[in-house]
Parts: structure tokens; sequence; C-alpha cells
């Protein structure tokens, strides 16, 4: 054992609601991130950031979203990675339709996008809940699935099926190599997060 929790009290809610309450846990998170933010970009190869840490990073993100529904509400949801694909093709289509605007307005937008697909499948499924709540959103999972095989105005009528976007910007700085990446979506996540709960 590294460490006690006798002594470390919280005196608010919001310290006792918080994601480490424990002092220690506070301390090693925040190395973590240290560690991720200052040491990794410059350690780590073209390979590891593009296949590796980058959709370890966008997963994240995910089961943050995942997070809210299953841990904060209790209700078992499997149609998290169809969401997530409308939202991910909703950017890409909005940035390959308006190349000139920043990809933080197009996130935006794909997040009210996303929302109004959310709501097209939750509206039929506010009564239920338990088992017919995660069959009723794996049958989102699926047809989102679906849709985005067979429908090749998602990807442009792109010949391999995959969709690809250059010449991305931020903030007004550019997002093109694996490192550029892997640190925007590092940020991105940082922001997520909301230190404002640990």
């Amino acid at each position: 054992m590294l460490y006690r929790e006798s002594g470390d009290f919280s005196e608010t809610y919001k310290a006792d609601s918080q994601t480490f309450p424990i002092k220690f846990d506070r301390y090693r998170y925040y190395a973590v991130l240290a560690f991720a933010f200052l040491v990794i970009p410059f350690i780590i190869n073209d390979y590891w950031a593009n296949a590796v840490l980058v959709p370890f990073l966008i997963y994240a993100i995910a089961a943050i979203g995942l997070n809210i529904l299953v841990g904060y509400c209790g209700q078992v949801s499997l149609g998290t990675g169809g969401f997530m694909a409308v939202g991910a093709y909703a950017c890409y289509k909005l940035m390959t339709a308006f190349p000139e605007v920043s990809i933080m307005i197009h996130v935006v937008i794909s997040g009210g996008i996303t929302a109004a697909v959310v709501t097209v499948f939750g509206l039929p499924s506010l009564r239920i809940k338990g088992f017919y709540l995660a069959v009723a959103t794996l049958a989102a999972q699926f047809f989102c699935d679906w849709a985005f095989l067979r429908i090749n105005w998602f990807t442009n009528n792109s010949a391999s099926g995959t969709a690809s976007v250059s010449n991305l910007t931020a903030f007004g700085f550019d997002i093109v190599t694996p490192m550029q990446k892997y640190i925007f979506c590092f940020i991105y996540i940082l922001w997520k997060i909301k230190s404002g709960l640990l």
C-alpha cells in the first residue's frame, strides 16, 4: 500500500464528489498529464501516434460521454459507437463542404447534429429502461453502422470507403502531423474532462 486515506478529509460537497478525492491520487493524475503532454510527443514516432495514441484519446472522449449516461444516470446504452460515428461523419461532411471554417466550429455544429439524431432514437425510448433500453440503443448502433457503410454520400463516394480530410486548422494552428493530431486530441480531452471536477 503506497498511502493511506486517513487524515484526508473533505469539507464541502464539491470536494467530496471529485473524481479523485484523495490528494495523492490528484498528484499522480497531474504527473501523468504532465508526462503525456511534455514528454510523450517528443519520444514517440508517427506509427505510435497514428495507430495507438490518437485512437486511444478519441475513444477516451467517447468514454467520457458514455460515463455520463451509464455512470451518472445508471442507464445502459450500447449505441455510443454509432452516435460517435454520427458526430465524426457530420464533422467530416462539414469540413469537406466548408474547408475555410475552423474545425472547432465544425465540432460544435456536429455536436448539434448528433444531438438531433440521438433525439430521433431517444424519443421512442423515453419510457423504457434496463435491458430494453440497451436493445434500443444497440439497434441505433447497427442502423448507424449500416448507413455509413452502405450510403456512399457519407464518404463523398470514395472508392475505398474511407474518409480523410487535409488542411486541418484550429485557432490558426495547422494540424497535419501525427504529433500535432496527438496534441490537439489531448488538449481537447483535457477540456472535456474539466479540471474543476478534479
